[in-house]
């Protein structure tokens, strides 16, 4: 199966115009880690820490942004010319994760977890700081975009020894 990927140019360039888009369709900068505060606090509704702010608000357009990235992988799925099907199939994180189902989706939710608890300490996630605060040359963004990025790398090094 061969697959089709865009360049990273017209990637980027899409990347662009959609957070400026967004910003002038909505008002606000894109980011979703408010929605993802918004659906822990419609499931966890004894804790105030997720009724306060922008949390609290029940139609918050960071909460359609983050419904909005699994339903546009699901209409790409759908609408690719080659069969798809679930798998929890990893490529080269084969090597590292657990070979067992259950194994690797223990890992994959504890990792969100840890996406979501670093979200909220930094005060936005990957693409509010590193996409929209880059793009406003927001010196914290830019600072937690150049972290998010080392810790990535050096990540991957220590996990494959490349």
């Amino acid at each position: 199966m061969e697959i089709t990927v865009w360049s990273g140019w017209l990637a980027g360039l899409a990347i662009g115009l959609f957070v400026i888009l967004h910003f002038w369709l909505i008002g606000k900068p894109a980011g979703c880690s408010t929605g993802y505060g918004n659906v822990c606090g419609y499931l966890c509704k004894k804790m105030s820490y997720y009724h306060t702010g922008e949390y609290s608000q029940r139609n918050n357009s960071k909460l359609w942004f983050l419904i909005g990235i699994p339903l546009g992988g699901l209409l790409s799925a759908l609408g690719s010319p080659e069969p798809w099907h679930w798998s929890f199939d990893m490529g080269m994180y084969d090597e590292i994760l657990p070979q067992s189902s259950a194994a690797k989706a223990i890992w994959l939710i504890f990792g969100g977890m840890l996406l979501g608890f670093g979200a909220r300490l930094a005060g936005a996630c990957t693409t509010g700081h590193a996409l929209v605060g880059g793009a406003m040359m927001n010196p914290p963004s830019l600072l937690a975009g150049a972290v998010f990025f080392m810790s990535a790398f050096i990540t991957t090094h220590l996990l494959f020894d490349l």
